[in-house]
């Protein structure tokens, strides 16, 4: 499976927990692990590595999309608090966006420029 398909995958698993209240409920306190398990058994398969280099890259354009530096003062982290990571990436990292900022940052990270 190439890089493209595995970070569309990502995508597409956090697109679908977004519209499952009952499955985000059961995974945002499990581990990283047992989520891309999860996500591979709905058909979403990808790594640890694809999940966390799409998830910073994401993260990266935000901050770039706002006009922040994206750093431990970045604000949208203040979000997190209170709240489980896959919560913050559903509820707040996934709307952020739209399809071409997906495509923007998936071809970026395939291409090796989106570190």
């Amino acid at each position: 499976m190439g890089e493209r398909m595995s970070a569309r995958n990502v995508i597409d698993f956090l697109r679908t927990v977004a519209v499952r209240t009952d499955v985000l409920n059961d995974l945002k306190t499990r581990s990283k692990e047992q989520v891309i398990a999860a996500a591979a058994d709905f058909g979403y398969p990808f790594t640890d590595l694809e999940y966390d280099t799409l998830i910073w890259n994401l993260e990266a354009r935000l901050a770039q999309k706002r006009g922040e530096p994206f750093d431990a003062h970045f604000p949208l982290w203040q979000t997190l608090w209170g709240q489980y990571y896959l919560e913050f990436l559903v509820n707040d990292l996934m709307p952020s966006f739209d399809d071409a900022d997906f495509d923007a940052v998936i071809s970026a990270g395939t291409s090796g420029a989106g570190s």
